[in-house]
């Protein structure tokens, strides 16, 4: 190609030269050149989130997640995992935590005999605060104490060794050989929630608590004089907000539309994170949400912070890309049985014949399913061993309207002109409170609910409550009917029952009401707190299929939970600005692992599965810079140590693009040189 340049001189218009010379220059300059630009030039991630209470300025805002800071949907993001679950192959990914030993060395074969087993975590010294502080074990130790005050006692035991070696003196029921995966998430996973506390800045709480260790561990001095102390405190007023941030990101600016995060130079994998910024746009409807993902502003969505509504999932624009993971959990009916009518089980199964679950499932829309059996195994290849005889004739609670009216009638209701009475002969009416969202989907279903209870002749209504603080003084105050919430998940190796039967049964949160307790037709009483340690924590494998099997049959009969759809975890991601591994990839079953799955975000950062997407605009054979990074797999050798997999490896390929945009500029001055020049010997 011959370029020409033309200039006018005075009056004159002359063609001065063909310059073919610049062809040359290029040639000799650039003898192999492709022009690679990334489809966001200042590599800026943005995500949607739709939140009831979106944050306002940075001045205002408390960092403390306890207290309503930036949590667990952006755990990964801004907090980094002491180490994640490869899902795929059941072994832990390093993140703080690089290396880890159990002891004694025989714990395995002596196992029935111990009364404890120590874990040794050693820390990965490039791991820092956003400030630049080290993240050392002192910071695994705050975050440890400060999880335990919402559990109970027994707690861990905690020594720290140095800067970056910690053992932890687990107590036998929270570790078991014959539930090996389990067991590492629990202590080098710290129960699947990352490193969020930083020990400097909470220090004053740290110390109290340490000092109350002995009476805490007896009983003594009740977690919950903690709790207050927790939530009540504002660690920006004791140190820059960026020292309260480990993850790969930390909030530098707030607006009351966004959340602008800024790469963090101390993260352990930094030089792999191709991203400078993420925003976060706080949307207070999924209707704008959508806007803006169908106007391009978004480039992923997931689960753990925002979905999309079910329906709004197939009308996306065609650079979306939807990526869909079944999970053994979804929403379900919580009941309260301090109310004087739900404490009755015949009320609670009366209530399961007449909901529709697999109506509720087809209003919410494409990504939920119904549950079959209420509380049964769920039917996942990886609970085929737990679905035995025992549990394959559980009631699967499908619509029977008489059976309900005579659960109804047994206990003493009466049902006059379509309205049914309580035993006292006041109008039974429910009210169900919506702690999810109020996203189409979620209301479509409760609507539905609402409908087929009032047509039953119980008039149902529901409302929608999703301020965490609001609805922790709710459930104290037990002023309520039933709540709407999650049920179930993925636990390696066993099955989930955490939600029904700690976190929101007593551990920290009591929204059932419950002790536990499960007494039988037959007048037995099942323990469901015992049952749950020897699920997670077994003895056996005969006793870890056995503790599954009861704790269904028991939830299946008595319903203190009422699950009713699964959810599918959903992730969208914009596949003109984010370059991400097919669906078949280990890399998205990242996402049933953590809080709100956002080990998803952790792994695509750090092993370099979440990278801006490159746009070839010109192409003349240019050599490319080639950098290898390799991803360690972890296993545990019985569980002593542990060593290093030969490792899986990606190849990235990237193009220096300094170095062009330098040639670039050079070739510009000597075309100017060469056409001033020419100019001059013209005149």
């Amino acid at each position: 190609m011959i370029i020409y340049f033309y200039f006018v001189i005075g009056m004159k218009t002359k063609i001065l030269y063909s310059i073919p010379l610049l062809i040359l220059l290029l040639g000799l300059i650039l003898p192999s050149v492709t022009i690679v630009t990334n489809s966001q030039t200042s590599n800026v991630l943005t995500i949607g989130w739709v939140t009831s209470s979106p944050y306002t300025s940075l001045s205002s805002y408390n960092p403390n997640i306890f207290s309503g800071g930036l949590g667990g949907a952006f755990y990964g993001l801004v907090y980094a995992y002491s180490a994640i679950l490869n899902v795929s192959n059941n072994q832990m990914l390093p993140g703080i935590v690089e290396n880890w030993t159990f002891s004694p060395s025989n714990w395995v074969q002596e196992f029935n005999s111990l009364s404890s087993v120590n874990v040794t975590l050693y820390l990965n010294p490039n791991a820092h605060w956003a400030n630049g502080q080290p993240v050392t074990a002192y910071d695994i130790l705050a975050t440890c104490l400060i999880l335990d005050m919402y559990s109970a006692p027994p707690f861990p035991n905690y020594t720290v060794i140095n800067n970056y070696t910690i053992t932890i003196s687990y107590p036998k029921d929270y570790v078991s050989p014959y539930l090996m995966p389990f067991t590492l998430l629990d202590t080098v996973g710290l129960g699947e929630v990352a490193v969020i506390t930083n020990y400097q800045v909470w220090k004053p709480i740290i110390t109290q608590i340490e000092g109350n260790w002995t009476l805490l561990q007896e009983g003594k001095v009740k977690t919950t004089v903690f709790r207050s102390m927790i939530r009540s405190f504002n660690p920006a007023l004791v140190a820059s907000i960026s020292a309260d941030y480990n993850g790969p990101f930390y909030v530098s600016q707030i607006t009351p539309s966004e959340i602008v995060l800024s790469k963090n130079p101390g993260f352990y994998a930094a030089n792999m994170v191709p991203w400078n910024e993420v925003i976060i746009y706080q949307y207070t409807s999924s209707q704008d949400l959508l806007a803006g993902v169908k106007t391009g502003e978004i480039d992923l969505l997931y689960t753990g912070a925002t979905s999309l509504p079910s329906l709004a999932l197939s009308s996306l624009p065609s650079s979306y890309k939807v990526i869909s993971i079944p999970q053994p959990g979804g929403y379900g009916l919580y009941f309260n049985l301090q109310n004087p009518w739900l404490k009755y089980v015949q009320v609670r199964q009366a209530i399961a014949y007449i909901i529709n679950r697999t109506a509720v499932a087809l209003v919410g829309g494409a990504k939920y399913s119904p549950v079959h059996v209420p509380n049964g195994i769920p039917n996942f290849s990886y609970f085929n061993e737990f679905r035995t005889p025992a549990v394959s004739n559980l009631n699967p609670y499908n619509v029977n309207l008489t059976k309900a009216a005579e659960l109804l009638e047994s206990v003493g209701f009466t049902e006059k002109n379509g309205q049914w009475y309580t035993p006292a002969g006041t109008p039974f009416t429910l009210n169900i409170t919506d702690t999810i969202s109020s996203s189409p989907g979620v209301t479509s279903m409760l609507t539905l609910i609402a409908d087929e209870l009032t047509s039953f002749g119980i008039p149902t209504t529901y409302s929608v409550s999703t301020i965490a603080s609001i609805n922790h003084q709710l459930y104290k105050s037990g002023d309520y009917g039933l709540v709407f919430q999650a049920w179930g998940g993925y636990y390696p190796g066993t099955v989930d029952w955490y939600l029904q039967l700690q976190y929101l049964s007593g551990i920290p949160y009591n929204v059932t009401h419950w002790d536990l307790l499960v007494p039988l037709p037959n007048g037995s009483v099942y323990n469901m707190s015992k049952l749950y340690v020897e699920s997670t924590a077994p003895n056996s494998t005969s006793q870890l299929i056995a503790a599954n099997d009861e704790i269904a049959y028991a939830l299946n009969y008595y319903l203190p939970v009422l699950p009713l759809v699964y959810t599918d975890y959903v992730i969208v991601y914009n596949s003109n600005v984010i370059s991400a591994p097919p669906s078949s990839s280990w890399f998205w079953e990242e996402a049933l692992y953590g809080i709100g799955g956002t080990a998803l975000l952790q792994a695509g950062f750090q092993y370099g599965y979440l990278v801006p997407t490159t746009v070839t605009t010109t192409t003349t054979s240019i050599p490319t810079v080639t950098s290898t990074t390799t991803v360690p797999v972890t296993s545990t050798v019985t569980s002593t140590t542990t060593s290093v997999v030969p490792p899986s490896t990606v190849t990235v390929s990237t193009t220096n693009v300094g170095l062009i945009v330098g040639v670039a500029v050079a070739i510009i001055i000597v075309v100017i040189i060469v056409a001033v020049l020419l100019l001059r010997r013209r005149r």
